[in-house]
């Protein structure tokens, strides 16, 4: 007996340890939570954010921002009372009842979410999801970090009336498509103010704060109307209004303002516009508001001022004297060694007239896709630039489709030719081909582990590059074929500090072998012809080694030109806002990209150095290993070896040269030894 009383006393004493334990550590984690809190009174004279203070690859002061979100506070009483009755009754109408916690609403919502198996509905109070929205939007959901919102309601219902909760709330919360509050919600998708809102088009904007990322967006249409029926019916059940104002509500056809931006125009940036928004973009992804009213922060980016000017001015100039309908480009350069993003240009003309960044947005990739095709089949040993393809009609039938007949741009056919040639002069029949042999996805794989994110689908279409990637995918893309194979992902921040120095986050480049050097090198040596010869002449720089790709999508809506020297690569795009055709039958990226791309180039190399050698360059970098699935001898023995190589000037390199081409039969593929890749140079200017 004395002995089971012993082991229950000595259970019961570990339980009471653990459950404190627990405690402990659960109380441990709330303080950490709240820790992160900064002092409500800054709420008094609210203002979204306190100022960052971005800084360029040198660590020179390029701006300084007051406010990282185009909101305009207004007064509660100048937002009319139906959009107020609409948020609360699509929010919570018990909002003037509770002290920061709805128990009735949490209960209710535990019901629903156990009776349907899955999160269906919440109980968070409006003075929570401010708590939240102001406090804890990028934090991890924990049930520490509820409690701590929790206890932040509780504190702002002690400290402010319900009017300014509600002011607070409706001036903070996100509406979708950039508007931040609800006057810019109210500018944005009905082009009037918040005062002047009816019932109807209240309740839709209401019906946004559940699913912002669906307002304005045409596939959704169907959904959103009925989120406003929804919301129109419970502001009838609440109270807040008639049955006759219901079904007005219901009836009227709301008027949308045409085409809402996607992006919030960024007012105190007055130079490099694109760049700091996109840098402000992702900042806000990773700083709640109230950490940013704390820290007061410092963001280095790798932005080259000389770099980033010689863009915008080469992109303005070109655009400007590109053919009639190609009134919009974009430009990203990007540092072969590191992926640092130097320049990224979104638009030309007045930026508060066209704030959509062209080089963030994907766009149709045209031929510039189609190195993609062939390094597929380069590195299955299926091609080489030797083996010989047929440039002749081909037509490929398709389920429940009519049957797929792709054609050349030129409409002509060069029969049976190599796959440098191919590549070379663009032929659209061969790139088919090539991937009809290597296997759609083969192909798809390939360019994913390039570094093009966007969805591909499995389509034939894809060889002629239907599909769409962003200029800065791009870039990034081939410059995983400048490095001879290794992925870096394009790296726009280096590091963020705190207003007193403090570091808050560091940022490093983690280079990824994703193919091997030998077929990237016979891609690259491909890649020179198609500016030596094919159609990137326009791209030359005199006797420095380029190579690069041009790209014209379907009705030349969108053109490119995308390539790199041994130690920068740009990507260039040409189009319109509207997506529309660029009219004239010579309109390709060949004649109008590719000049952007050599302008752009010949100005940033008037103003940098040029390093000694591409690979010692990349293969220097202090702390930095290349995964690879050679061993590590055989890695230094190879980094040796291209150490130990003689240096070539831009004397010794004859512009003229081109490699002799191996024939062979289609069924039989020989060996086929690259003349010198542009990553085996060594040179200087």
């Amino acid at each position: 007996m004395q002995a089971s009383r012993r082991i229950a006393t000595r259970l019961l004493t570990f339980a009471s340890f653990v459950v404190g334990s627990a405690g402990i550590w659960f109380g441990a984690c709330i303080a950490v939570d709240l820790s992160k809190v900064p002092n409500l009174s800054f709420l008094e004279k609210y203002q979204p954010v306190g100022f960052i203070q971005i800084y360029d690859r040198n660590d020179k002061l390029i701006c300084k921002i007051e406010d990282i979100e185009k909101r305009n506070i207004i007064p509660l009483s100048q937002i009319t009372p139906h959009l107020q009755r609409a948020v609360l009754a699509a929010e919570d109408h018990h909002f003037y009842e509770h002290h920061g916690l709805d128990f009735v609403g949490i209960a209710r919502a535990t019901m629903v979410n156990i009776m349907a198996r899955h999160a269906k509905q919440g109980g968070s109070t409006i003075t929570q999801q401010l708590a939240k929205n102001l406090f804890f939007e990028s934090e991890k959901r924990s049930l520490s970090t509820k409690v701590a919102e929790a206890i932040i309601a509780n504190q702002l219902e002690t400290r402010f009336t319900k009017e300014k909760i509600l002011e607070l709330y409706l001036n903070e919360v996100y509406f979708g498509n950039g508007a931040y509050g609800i006057e810019q919600a109210a500018n944005l998708y009905f082009n009037k103010p918040a005062a002047e809102l009816t019932i109807g088009e209240s309740a839709y904007i209401a019906g946004l704060i559940r699913w912002p990322s669906r307002g304005g967006v045409p596939q959704y249409s169907r959904e959103n109307k009925s989120r406003q029926t929804d919301v129109v019916d419970k502001m009838l059940e609440y109270g807040f209004i008639t049955a006759d104002q219901a079904q007005e509500a219901k009836e009227q056809h709301l008027v949308f303002k045409s085409r809402p931006q996607k992006k919030v125009v960024h007012t105190a940036i007055t130079r490099y516009p694109y760049y700091i928004s996109y840098v402000l973009d992702l900042v806000k992804g990773m700083y709640t508001e109230g950490e940013m009213q704390r820290h007061g922060l410092r963001v280095y980016t790798n932005l080259d001022q000389a770099a980033q000017e010689s863009a915008e001015r080469a992109l303005d100039y070109g655009i400007r004297h590109a053919p009639a309908g190609c009134t919009q480009g974009a430009l990203v350069s990007i540092n072969v060694k590191d992926g640092a993003v130097l320049a990224l240009v979104g638009g030309v003309g007045d930026y508060m007239k066209h704030q959509w960044n062209c080089a963030t947005s994907p766009h149709t990739t045209g031929s510039a896709f189609k190195p993609f095709v062939y390094l597929a089949n380069f590195n299955r040993g299926i091609l080489s630039p030797a083996s010989h393809i047929e440039d002749t009609p081909i037509v490929i039938p398709q389920k429940n489709e009519p049957d797929y007949k792709p054609k050349n741009f030129d409409g002509k056919y060069m029969g049976d030719i190599t796959v440098s040639e191919a590549l070379a002069y663009s032929r659209n029949t061969c790139a088919i081909r090539a991937a009809l042999l290597v296997g759609l996805d083969t192909v798809i794989d390939t360019a994913h582990s390039a570094g093009i994110k966007q969805r591909i689908a499995p389509q034939v279409s894809l060889a002629l590059g239907c599909s769409a990637a962003s200029p800065l995918e791009m870039a990034g893309a081939y410059g995983t074929l400048a490095r001879g194979g290794v992925y870096i992902k394009p790296a726009v921040l280096r590091r963020i500090e705190d207003k007193h120095g403090n570091a808050l986050q560091a940022f490093y480049f983690y280079p990824e072998r994703v193919f091997q050097e030998r077929p990237v090198a016979q891609l690259v040596d491909v890649l020179q012809e198609v500016v030596s010869q094919g159609t990137g002449t326009q791209a030359k720089l005199g006797n420095r080694p380029v190579a690069g790709k041009t790209g014209t999508s379907d009705q030349a809506k969108d053109l490119w030109f995308v390539g790199f020297t041994p130690d920068l690569v740009t990507a260039v795009w040409g189009g319109n806002s509207e997506n529309k055709p660029i009219p004239g039958s010579h309109v390709t990226g060949g004649t109008v990209m590719a000049r952007i791309w050599a302008n752009y180039n010949r100005a940033y190399y008037a103003r940098h150095d040029v390093p000694a050698s591409w690979f010692v360059a990349c293969t220097r970098v202090p702390g930095v290993k290349f995964p690879t699935r050679e061993t590590t001898k055989e890695v230094k023995d190879r980094v040796q070896v291209h150490q130990r190589a003689p240096i070539v000037r831009y004397e010794d390199i004859d512009p003229t040269y081109r490699a002799p081409i191996q024939r062979a039969s289609r069924r039989q593929v020989r060996s086929y030894s690259p003349s010198k890749g542009v990553t085996d140079y060594r040179w200087s200017r």
